[in-house]
């Protein structure tokens, strides 16, 4: 168990005119979180306005950003370093393909209209090719026509619907016939679609066509702007989308080229303008005076050093670093070892942290495995579940992509609930709850609910002389024995956590000289332990007679002693929550709750619904009834396997948030979140330096400099 990272508040104090220098090499070293300036220096400092080098290196931002969301996206396997922002500017200038790509582009997005549009006018003459006549007849001025089609049973209904005259097939485009509202040209009807053509005068109410349409489940669609006979226009829509179809081709070759030539460039351009838009804003908001630039943070401590260093080495003794005092919470830095930090996440979920309490990310780490495995205590299931979560972590992790037999709907609706990097942590957190789930198992003679270690023991015993349980069993939870043991470790357990959290408490409001807390946390400590003790006097059939029995006057004197110190610490709030500290305590029998359940569950769908069902001929019989009983077994032990999944995992966490975490740890802290970027395509920069002239620190002896001094 660790506490989290302790912190340090510095000012970093240096010549104005090396202010951006120095964030270079704050950002590169990604070790200190800049805050406000203190407001005893604020009022006699100043922030710059923007810089027209910022809106420079913006205006280039904007113009890579453009061009690298329009170029075909390629790996970039090269890490540029630029050696100065001069450097940069220079490079981001010699990309000069801007007018050439926005002229690709415009063609792109022209020609994807025209292919749309060609492909949209290809399908509906296709599908309507059976009209004989000229498209160009169905151009009116004074009427709107409509490609229409409609299930083959409801077409008739459908013109009873409209006011319509006597169908034709042809009418010229200056004349519509008087009197007529509407007119079927034509209508090729089939054994399941009819289509047709629809010519509706202005006159006409649109509401009523659309209502008459939709209540017939007829589908209508514009008539395209189109000259000639459908059969002979099928050949030119397909000539013009192919056209289009080779001219977007040889727009994307063109651009395939362009990014091949500057992709890469223009990847590691915009990471660096980006970094350095950043720095500039920082700068930009600095407490300044006429000669010298201010800036404050938190740096982790054992960092503190190797940030001096550097300022030294690459400053040029232009900066100096002053340690503050503070009695601002710092923000908090979780520090665990390598294979405990995928815990880290299962605390930030409760809440981070705050600086100055426990980290409990190693307590959760060894906790919650032993509650997940006990819980399961069956070796096959266990066994799927560590296999399915070796399955999730070579599948995400190990960039597995093939085929799978889970159906596409069930990996849809795991990844709504957990995103793939989720899923991973929760796999590797509970295999060591497997292991011990398949180590249980094989104690409790537990596989699916059959018990097979009869057999292998059988054999050890009679070939190696062994004296191992011929049952099979060392420990059955289902004898009476089994459980009341297993209720009694429980309630161990919960009193150790339970104790455990109070003592941690106690230390955290010591360490922030916070007795009557202190206090409180020894008065619950005391109860909880004299409470337990007497109950178990109580179990073994002990008097509990103060004038009989001195040790049970020693557990009164427990119980009195710690709510006189609750009282004290916490007052009448802590009398009135006394019966909690017991509900917490008991609340850890639930491990052998939902074992046993499990446990039952498993041993009645492979006892009752396959062995008595298929061997000693119940209800089910024959082959169908072997059928049955397979098919039985096999979905209730899949259910049994997603309660064995879940319930387990939920409950486990919920007995170490509530009835542990409750004890000693508030949270509430804010996550450290230090000046820096992750790179990718470019490197750091600490060659900057090169370019501060020595002459600069001459002004050093001379510069106001703002005084920071340790408070007493």
């Amino acid at each position: 168990m660790l506490k989290p990272v302790s912190m340090k508040k510095i000012a970093v104090v240096g010549l104005r005119a090396n202010r951006q220098h120095v964030v270079s090499i704050l950002h590169d070293l990604g070790v200190v979180q800049l805050e406000p300036i203190s407001k005893s220096v604020a009022g006699i400092l100043r922030n710059e306005r923007d810089s027209d080098l910022h809106r420079q290196i913006s205006d280039q931002l904007l113009r890579i950003r453009a061009l690298k969301s329009i170029l075909p996206s390629r790996s970039v396997s090269e890490c540029r370093r630029f050696s100065s922002i001069d450097d940069l500017m220079e490079t981001a200038q010699s990309i000069t393909i801007d007018e050439e790509v926005a002229s690709l582009e415009r063609q792109k997005e022209d020609l994807l209209t025209k292919l749309k549009e060609t492909s949209e006018n290809l399908r509906l003459v296709e599908e309507f090719s059976f009209f004989p006549l000229d498209l160009n007849v169905l151009q009116f001025r004074l009427a709107h026509s409509f490609f229409g089609r409609i299930e083959s049973e409801k077409f008739s209904a459908l013109k009873e619907a409209l006011p319509l005259g006597k169908e034709v097939v042809s009418v010229s485009q200056e004349t519509v016939p008087t009197g007529l509202q509407d007119i079927v040209l034509y209508a090729q009807q089939s054994k399941n679609i009819t289509r047709f053509v629809l010519v509706v005068r202005p006159e006409f109410p649109s509401d009523t066509l659309a209502t008459v349409t939709q209540t017939h489940g007829a589908k209508l669609e514009p008539v395209p702007q189109l000259s000639g006979k459908p059969a002979e226009l099928l050949g030119e829509l397909e000539t013009k989308r192919n056209e289009i179809s080779q001219t977007l081709q040889k727009i994307e070759h063109r651009l395939k080229e362009l990014s091949r030539e500057h992709f890469t460039t223009i990847a590691c351009v915009e990471e660096q303008l980006a970094i350095e838009s950043r720095k500039l804003e920082v700068a930009a908001n600095l407490g300044v005076t006429h000669d010298v630039f201010v800036l404050e943070g938190w740096v982790p401590i054992p960092n503190l050093e190797q940030l001096k260093k550097t300022l030294d080495r690459y400053a040029q003794g232009t900066t100096e670093v002053y340690e503050l005092e503070s009695e601002e919470l710092p923000p908090t830095l979780l520090s665990n070892p390598k294979r405990f930090k995928l815990f880290e996440s299962f605390i930030r979920f409760y809440s981070l942290p705050s600086s100055n309490e426990f980290d409990p990310t190693m307590i959760f780490s060894f906790v919650f495995p032993i509650f997940f495995g006990m819980m399961i205590g069956d070796v096959g299931y266990g066994l799927v579940i560590l296999l399915g979560s070796l399955w999730v972590i070579r599948r995400v992790e190990g960039g597995k992509r093939g085929k799978t037999i889970l159906p596409r709907q069930i990996i849809k609706f795991a990844k709504m609930i957990l995103a793939p990097s989720r899923m991973v942590k929760l796999a590797k957190a509970i295999i060591p709850g497997c292991i011990i789930a398949i180590g249980l198992g094989f104690v409790f003679d537990l596989y699916f609910g059959f018990h097979l270690n009869g057999y292998l023991f059988g054999f050890l015993n009679e070939n190696f002389g062994l004296n191992l349980p011929h049952h099979g069993a060392f420990f059955e939870p289902l004898s009476s024995f089994g459980l009341r043991k297993l209720l009694l470790v429980s309630g161990y357990i919960g009193l150790t956590l339970v104790s455990f959290g109070l003592v941690l408490g106690a230390l955290n409001h010591y360490w922030q000289k916070d007795r009557r807390g202190m206090f409180g946390k020894i008065g619950w400590l005391l109860f909880a332990w004299g409470i337990s003790l007497l109950g178990l006097a109580l179990l073994g059939g002990q008097t509990v007679n103060p004038m009989k029995n001195l040790i049970a006057g020693g557990y009164f004197g427990m119980i009195f002693a710690g709510i006189g110190l609750m009282f004290l610490g916490e007052g009448m709030r802590a009398l009135m929550e006394l019966p909690s500290i017991i509900s917490h305590i008991l609340s850890y029998m639930r491990i052998v709750g939902i074992l046993i359940a499990s446990v039952i569950f498993a041993d009645l769908i492979s006892n009752v619904f396959f062995v008595k069902a298929l061997r000693e001929g119940g209800m089910l019989t024959g082959v169908s009834g072997v059928i049955i009983g397979f098919l039985i077994l096999l979905i209730g032990h899949f259910f049994n396997n997603i309660i064995a999944i879940f319930e387990p995992g939920i409950q486990g966490a919920r007995l170490i948030y509530v009835e542990f975490f409750s004890k000693f740890f508030h949270g509430r802290g804010r996550p450290f979140q230090p000046f820096g970027t992750r790179r990718q395509f470019t490197l750091e920069q600490y060659e900057l330096a090169k370019t501060v002239k020595l002459a600069t620190e001459q002004k050093v002896k001379h510069a106001p400099m703002v005084r920071y001094q340790k408070s007493e």
